[in-house]
């Protein structure tokens, strides 16, 4: 657990036995571009600074995505993980727009979905220790 992977060069997400597993972010799908840029700013707005408001464009979640499941394990099957990376994957693959969002505790995630909640989304995801929450 505490293991970094990437993304891209300049972009690191803790990892769970060889799986993206960001604790204490959200994850969120969008199908319009315009969508997640629309709430990334607005929670610049809000006085998120950039590296804990992050945009990712379908091809850099396939990616992730794919590489991902190539190298997990049992264990991250056994927890479910690799259930939500497969959602992430099929968004990516539909052409999906993602924020990764720095949401550690209750007030921020509930600030952050006031904000998300504005637009359509496809899903948000918020990683805990031990499992994965979905909002609505």
């Amino acid at each position: 657990m505490g293991d970094q992977n990437t993304t891209n060069e300049s972009r690191k997400y803790p990892t769970s036995f060889g799986l993206f597993y960001p604790i204490g972010y959200l994850v969120v799908g969008f199908k319009s571009k315009e969508d997640a840029k629309q709430v990334q700013q607005d929670l610049f707005t809000g006085g998120y600074v950039p590296e804990d408001c992050e945009f990712f464009t379908c091809k850099e979640v396939a990616e992730a995505a794919e590489r991902n499941l190539d190298t997990g394990g049992f264990l991250p099957r056994l927890g479910g993980a690799d259930k939500v990376i497969e959602i992430h994957l099929k968004a990516a693959e539909e052409g999906a727009s993602f924020l990764v969002i720095y949401a550690p505790e209750k007030t921020s995630v509930d600030r952050a979905m006031n904000v998300i909640r504005r637009v359509p989304f496809e899903f948000a995801h918020r990683y805990h220790r031990l499992a994965i929450e979905e909002l609505e």
